[in-house]
């Protein structure tokens, strides 16, 4: 099963984006947060980059729909149910800085495998 760890997102999941009803009213606690490590390298995708630096939210979920919401979050980022990873994005345990210190949370990256891929 999986681990119940906030959700870092820095794009249309975001508060005041398209997607956001995704995450509306399914979360206890929202803070700003920094992921270190990634950077942008399309609009609404980040990849591992070792001097990069994405700014985003991160979301404390409501436990009683954790899973749901998340499920929810996967399907919008075309990963098969059950899976951490689809053709676009793999959603990924990531350690985020916040104005309370480290957090560990899950987010949504370019896989890998595809960062190699040339047609990306």
């Amino acid at each position: 099963m999986t681990e119940k760890l906030p959700l870092f997102v820095f794009g249309t999941l975001r508060r005041g984006e398209c997607n956001h009803h995704y995450l509306h009213n399914r979360y206890a606690r929202v803070v700003v947060a920094q992921l270190r490590g990634y950077r942008r390298v399309e609009t609404l995708m980040i990849d591992r980059a070792p001097d990069g630096e994405v700014t985003g939210e991160l979301f404390f979920l409501d436990p009683a729909r954790y899973f749901a919401t998340l499920a929810g979050c996967d399907d919008l980022e075309e990963i098969p149910l059950g899976q951490m990873q689809g053709d676009l994005y793999e959603r990924r345990r990531v350690s985020v800085s916040t104005s309370d210190g480290l957090v560990t949370a899950w987010a949504y990256v370019r896989p890998d495998s595809a960062a190699a891929s040339p047609e990306l």
